[in-house]
């Protein structure tokens, strides 16, 4: 972008402007941090790309990182008879538009500026180089969703690069609104209207998906999540961005102003006066007999609070006594850890009899406080014992079925060369214009030790 405004003379703005105004890098600017977009326009604005498709999500979010132009056939007649000729309309760009929001109609994708077509020529859209996605006619419901999500995508553009989602403030959000009963059901249902159009076909599809999909997004953030993520989960939540920018603010608020307190202490309910009457003052120095028994005492390990009780003499008192005799304050501490080493490992026993069947990871969180001190100061012991936990059974992912997929890709294009030209041999095209017909092949394709049949298929068509 630095090379453009460079070449333009500045013409149409500076890189910055250009990218903030004329890019849909906008969308996915909200969800990432001020360090991360800050990073991602030195990068836009240099011929280097680097890994910003990983960090904004593009590469393990499940839509796909290839972001064809499209256009709207009514807007296209439309921009004819105002301005002479056609143009691409940004809104029609954003990741996730599937309808028009002015017409309602479904968009098309245009079969050049692609990788393997026309990559670097200058395209306006034409009704000839734009591909009709094959949806048919919408019904009502999915009309909505499709509406209902584009809205979200152009709100999510406007915000620009000013605004910032914290992602733990989203993940509380998104906990504290989740129903309490059927959600992973609720989110299918939401979901079902969406699930045939590009980019959707990959949402969840089963209930254990979905329950998978809802704690991914509800716990707290571990890697880059694409934004179409969060727009779905908003959309089935709050409804709309607007209501679930007023939700963020809550808890924003909530997380800022935490309330600070002890479950260990009991708070009194009401303040009861103190009696201030002095008592009979004690003693400035501790007798010969009564220093050596607290010395005694305290090397026995005895808590200073006991001491102070047993004794009527103040925490101040002993601390002296301490530092006076290092040997005595050496045997009390070696004592006080002997004594909490042996609480924590009893406390932790009676867990792991308590939940026989739980994991490690399970008995961390029943007590965490109790793991923490153990891992901090008794580890080889801890290690011990977490050798001796089962871990939970694991099942292995299931193989991919190759030769399976190769059939089915064969298939489907075969089903599209008899759509678009009546046969499917006998033909001499183009590899352009196979891959026009069938976008995702070129990118199955690229998978140069799979696929074999469908890639001799697209060889033998390619012959002249």
């Amino acid at each position: 972008m630095d090379a453009f405004e460079q070449n333009s003379g500045g013409r149409w703005g500076d890189a910055r402007l250009l990218i903030e105004k004329h890019t849909i890098f906008p969308f996915f600017a909200p969800f990432q941090s001020q360090v991360a977009v800050y990073d991602a326009l030195i990068r836009l604005r240099s011929p280097v790309m680097g890994s910003l498709k990983y960090q904004l999500g593009l590469v393990c979010g499940g839509f796909g990182a290839d972001h064809p132009l499209r256009a709207c056939l009514s807007c296209m007649r439309r921009d004819i008879e105002l301005c002479g000729v056609s143009y691409w309309h940004l809104d029609h760009q954003y990741p996730g538009v599937v309808i028009c929001s002015t017409h309602g109609e479904a968009l098309r994708e245009c079969t050049r500026n692609r990788r393997w077509c026309g990559r670097f020529s200058w395209t306006l859209p034409e009704e000839a180089t734009l591909r009709d996605m094959g949806y048919g006619a919408l019904a009502d419901e999915e009309q909505e969703k499709l509406a209902l999500l584009s809205d979200a995508c152009r709100d999510l553009a406007s915000f620009g690069l000013n605004q910032h989602f914290d992602p733990l403030v989203v993940a509380n959000a998104y906990r504290h609104c989740l129903p309490k009963l059927g959600a992973p059901q609720s989110l299918l249902a939401h979901l079902l209207p969406l699930r045939r159009f590009h980019p959707y076909e990959g949402l969840p599809a089963t209930a254990e998906v979905a329950s998978s999909f809802i704690t991914q997004m509800a716990r707290s953030p571990r890697r880059h999540v694409h934004p179409l993520k969060h727009l779905v989960m908003l959309t089935w939540l709050f409804g709309d961005l607007p209501s679930f920018v007023q939700c963020y603010e809550v808890s924003s608020r909530q997380l800022a102003t935490p309330v600070l307190r002890d479950d260990n202490i009991q708070q009194p309910r009401d303040l009861v006066p103190i009696d201030i009457t002095r008592g009979p003052p004690r003693p400035k120095r501790l007798k010969p007999r009564l220093r050596a028994v607290l010395l005694r005492r305290l090397a026995e390990g005895v808590a200073k609070r006991v001491i102070c009780d047993e004794f009527q003499i103040t925490i101040s008192t002993v601390n002296k006594l301490l530092r006076s005799e290092p040997g005595v304050q050496a045997s009390w501490s070696s004592r006080q850890i002997d004594l909490s080493q042996a609480l924590h490992r009893s406390r932790w026993s009676d867990l792991r009899q308590r939940f026989p069947s739980l994991s490690l990871t399970d008995l961390r969180k029943k007590c965490p406080s109790l793991y923490a001190w153990l891992y901090r100061n008794d580890r080889k012991w801890l290690d011990v014992q977490t050798v001796q936990i089962s871990k939970p059974c694991r099942s292995r992912p299931a193989r991919v079925d190759w030769e399976s997929r190769d059939d089915s890709l064969l298939r489907e294009l075969r089903v599209e060369l008899i759509r678009a030209f009546g046969a499917d041999h006998d033909m001499h095209l183009k590899q352009s214009q196979i891959f026009a017909l069938m976008p995702r092949l070129a990118q199955s394709l690229e998978r140069r030790d799979r696929y074999p049949r469908t890639r001799a298929y697209v060889k033998l068509l390619s012959i002249r």
